[in-house]
């Protein structure tokens, strides 16, 4: 029995040993620098990080069989609350805290050492190092590091960034809404939320909607202040629970849960007393930017507990406009709430934007679109409305009717409005999150307006070009990605880079700061092509000069407090390295960390060192079920190492999925191919160099099949398709290798068996990499096959033998179970008249043509041969011209395949076996012969 796990802890410390994934420059070599975003390292690594960090492994020890000198380098990333987090809760006893540590395998007696935060980082920086290499991982561990104050000289490359930005005008202070914990008194960043990764601050501009002899101002929330221009009327919440509020001079009537979001990003806000819904419908209103006067109506889709709890309405907005002619047709509903009939009905939509391909009613189009009929259709109708915002931010044109903003596209419009609305005192700037946020202390996020702050600029319009730029160049796996990373580099805002607690690099100049998690995250890639030398020299000689130098190529070399040969050192290594070639990582990141790694590096570096690849995956599901904690299904992958194996555990996850869609872990499979791996091994242990000398047609098709494969793992490889390769280099070879075996009679070809076990261990090296080291030394190779040449496909030969062979197969056993024939004495195979060959040459070449029976039939008879057989031919373009016409072979080479097939069919039906052309016949049955299907008589 083939030991998995004693062949696993074999080829890791030959790797070991030999420093094989230690990569240095060489001039000679082609160079691949990838990498994987450096991890949170708060608990031990599972499925989801196996998922996406296998991506990474699977290119790199690919790109190294073809030839390049890989750099795979990995580090920690503890910057940010979560250990700190983590450490406070496991200080303050809290049972949640406590029962994860303890799932996680760690006694009553371990536990309380993780009141200490260094604790955290010294126990999983081990584990994640362990683990990873236990499964495999191609990394070159003298580059690893971790994040934070704690590595002095990493904390020194993060001061040299910022200082470095800040130079550029990219970092400032300033008045920006961020994403708040009140217990923390933070901005909380992505990396420090339990929920909510991703969710961001979402312009929602309050109008002020004066109401008509009165001095209560309705606030209604829009994100969207370039359809003030189409209001129509205002929506109240029937149910709502309403508030008129003393904000400065003004009394502003809100939904009551908006009254904390004011003192947060406005003023302090203080209640005068509860309004009652039914007080504001049916009111008339001054709407801003517009000199009219709009309704108040009753809308069933409002929620007084979102924005400001009242929405004005334009009807090209699809929700609003189906909600309208839901209230159009219920007379009952006017009644209710005692609203004006007639102004009900004459409530219609305005036009006021245009849309490429899109009609003038925007609303009405898009519910068509969407198959929409009804207010009813609540989900389909947020997905129009989602789709229909896209388009209009994308390619909307605003329409002569809309005052200064006329002929501007709505992007330009709405910067425009938000400006004069705020200035002219008709709105106030108010925000949202895009979804719920949960720190990691477990406290629900809001939105605060913040002015001692610092910020990346994100938002700058410039630097958006620029970073466009860098995108247009850069290689997306899967493209579709693109449309994404577009709009997110569009809808960037500045982002708030500080924080005053947890674990981070202080700001330079303002030391009461920390840089936060995504922010100290964006360029790092550079310092891992120095980080495994730059840890030897004293940190009090890293200054900017140093990494101007180094990184940028600038500063004076006399000025260096570093021996300069060390110095060039060091710069050889980055410039050999730099650009950063390929990152991947999961598509949440495309909203944050991915798109921020873009703009910073167009940012510091010059364009020859700008990113040129991505690689974004879907999130992984366990056996069809959503991963989560709850469901106790985020297997750690050391559990995955222990159950299945490495080479197991790695061709499951990468069979799960590719591209973006989201994946699948199928724990049956793992299973399976625990079992089906080691025979692999014993397969080549049994058949390597064994066999006859003797050759046959079957060889030249094995080596066909064998071409091909090589041709479209390599292909599906180049373009990240890792799933679709293995269904090529596994499970399709694997069929024609067992279909090999089969033909032979168990007796293949010494020659063609060699280079089946040799190309398959290649092919699946990258993926299966301990199987395939076994079998490369168990067959006698030299080196490691991790570093061996990835196989050439020699000229793929369209060979059609074994579709005549398994076709001839199929019709023998039906043939057999049609006349219930279990044991036959004879079986006569009949290949066609020669003259049918020559008809399917002339068929299959005017088919591609026309359909047109007659058409063919003349074009035939044009032939003098032919017109002996029309009857017959007649009867054969009726058929070919329903089903069409594959590649067939000649008469003599269909015949000379089936007989050098006599042992074979006689070995599989245990019966005398003849092959006779048609012509040479006397049997009736031999007349039904067609080109590839052989007429059968059975005895």
């Amino acid at each position: 029995m083939i030991k998995i796990k004693k062949i696993q802890q074999k080829w890791t410390k030959k790797w070991q040993d030999s420093k094989l994934f230690e990569a240095t420059p060489d001039k000679n070599k082609k160079k691949y620098f990838l990498t994987f975003p450096y991890p949170y390292i708060n608990l031990y690594p599972h499925i989801g990080h196996f998922f996406s960090s296998m991506r990474v492994e699977i290119v790199a020890r690919y790109k190294r069989m073809r030839g390049f000198n890989v750099l795979f380098p990995q580090a920690w990333h503890i910057t940010g609350s979560p250990i700190a987090n983590a450490a406070r809760r496991v200080q303050e006893g809290e049972k949640k805290q406590l029962k994860i540590l303890k799932e996680t395998g760690f006694s009553e007696k371990e536990i309380p050492k993780f009141k200490e935060p260094m604790h955290w980082v010294n126990v999983f920086s081990k584990a994640w190092k362990k683990d990873l290499s236990e499964m495999g991982y191609s990394i070159d561990w003298r580059r690893n590091f971790v994040t934070t104050d704690i590595n002095p000289t990493y904390d020194a490359f993060i001061r040299w960034q910022f200082r470095t930005l800040r130079k550029k005008g990219y970092v400032d202070k300033g008045k920006h809404p961020v994403v708040w914990c009140k217990k923390c008194n933070n901005p909380v960043g992505d990396h420090s939320r339990v929920s909510g990764e991703g969710e961001t601050p979402m312009d929602f501009i309050w109008g002020k909607y004066r109401m008509e002899n009165s001095d209560l101002i309705l606030m209604a929330g829009t994100t969207r202040p370039d359809a003030f221009y189409g209001q129509t009327n205002l929506w109240i919440d029937p149910k709502g629970d309403y508030a008129v509020v003393q904000v400065g001079d003004e009394k502003w009537v809100v939904g009551r849960k908006a009254v904390d979001k004011i003192e947060n990003q406005y003023k302090k806000a203080k209640i005068l007393r509860s309004i009652k819904p039914k007080e504001l419908i049916g009111k008339w209103v001054h709407c801003p930017l517009l000199n009219k006067k709009i309704y108040t109506v009753v809308a069933d889709f409002i929620d007084a507990d979102i924005g400001s709890g009242i929405v004005f309405s334009a009807l090209e907005d699809p929700v609003d406009l189906y909600e309208l002619k839901k209230i159009q047709s219920n007379p009952e509903l006017i009644k209710k709430y005692n609203l004006d009939l007639k102004v009900v009905m004459a409530l219609k939509p305005i036009d006021i934007i245009k849309v490429p391909g899109m009609g003038s009613n925007l609303g009405e189009h898009i519910g068509k679109e969407f198959g929409i009929t009804s207010a009813k259709q609540v989900e389909e109708l947020e997905k129009a409305k989602g789709e229909l915002n896209r388009r209009v931010f994308r390619k909307g044109v605003m329409l002569d009717n809309c005052g200064v903003c006329a002929g501007m596209t709505v992007p330009d419009a709405q910067v425009l409005l938000k400006k004069k609305l705020v200035k002219e005192n008709d709105a106030v700037m108010f925000y949202e999150l895009t979804g719920p946020v949960v720190c990691r202390c477990l406290t629900p996020s809001v939105i605060k307006i913040v002015e001692d702050q610092w910020f990346v600029l994100y938002g700058d319009k410039k630097w958006k070009k620029t970073a466009h730029k860098c995108l247009d160049n850069m290689k997306l796996y899967p493209d579709r990605a693109r449309s994404q990373f577009n709009y997110v580099l569009d809808w960037l805002n500045d982002w708030a880079c500080t924080r005053e607690y947890g674990m981070g690099t202080k700001l330079p100049w303002e030391e009461k700061w920390k840089i936060e998690s995504l922010s100290d995250s964006t360029i790092y890639m550079a310092y891992y092509t120095i980080a495994h030398k730059i840890k030897d020299i004293p940190i009090d000689k890293l200054n900017d000069n140093f990494f101007d130098y180094v990184l940028l190529g600038k500063g004076d070399a006399k000025k260096l407090n570093v021996d300069k040969k060390l110095a060039d050192e060091l710069k050889t290594e980055f410039n050999y390295w730099y650009p950063m070639d390929y990152r991947s990582t999961g598509k949440d990141l495309i909203q944050n960390h991915m798109s921020f790694c873009i703009f910073v590096h167009t940012a510091i570096f010059p364009e020859k060192h700008w990113p040129v690849a991505y690689g974004l995956n879907g999130w992984m599901t366990v056996d069809g079920q959503k991963m989560s904690k709850s469901l106790g299904n985020t297997i750690p992958i050391r559990e995955m190492n222990t159950k299945f194996g490495a080479d197991a555990s790695r061709f499951a996850v990468l069979s799960g999925g590719e591209g973006m869609d989201d994946a699948n872990w199928e724990t049956d499979l793992a299973k399976t191919m625990s079992d089906k791996l080691p025979q692999l091994i014993a397969f080549a242990k049994k058949w390597y160099n064994k066999g006859t000398e003797k050759e046959r047609t079957i060889d030249k098709w094995m080596l066909s099949q064998l071409n091909q494969v090589i041709k479209d793992t390599t292909e599906l490889m180049e373009n990240n398709l890792f799933r679709s390769a293995l269904q090529k280099s596994y499970f399709e070879l694997q069929r024609s290798v067992k279909w090999y075996m089969r033909r032979t009679i168990d007796n293949p070809n010494k020659k063609v068996m060699k280079k089946i076990i040799e190309t398959q261990a290649l092919l699946l090296a990258p993926i299966t990499p301990f199987t395939c080291e076994e079998i490369w030394e168990l067959i006698g190779k030299k080196g490691f096959i991790s570093t061996a040449e990835w196989p050439k496909a020699s000229k793929v030969v369209k060979d059609r033998s074994e579709d005549i062979i398994r076709d001839t197969m199929e019709d023998i056993h039906s043939v057999l179970n049609l006349l219930k024939i279990k044991k036959p004495k004879k079986i006569a195979l009949f290949v066609a008249d020669k003259w049918k060959y020559d008809l399917y040459k002339i068929l299959k070449k005017k088919l591609e043509k026309t359909r047109d029976f007659k058409e063919i039939m003349s074009e035939v008879m044009k032939n003098s041969e032919m017109k002996r057989y029309a009857k017959d031919i007649t009867k054969i373009i009726q058929k070919v011209v329903k089903s069409g016409i594959d590649d067939c072979s000649t008469q003599s080479e269909e015949c000379d395949v089936l007989k050098q097939s006599i042992d074979f069919f006689k070995n599989d039906f245990k019966a005398e076996i003849s092959v006779e052309k048609a012509e040479n016949s006397k049997e009736n049955k031999a007349r039904k012969a067609l080109p590839g299907k052989v007429a059968i008589l059975v005895e």
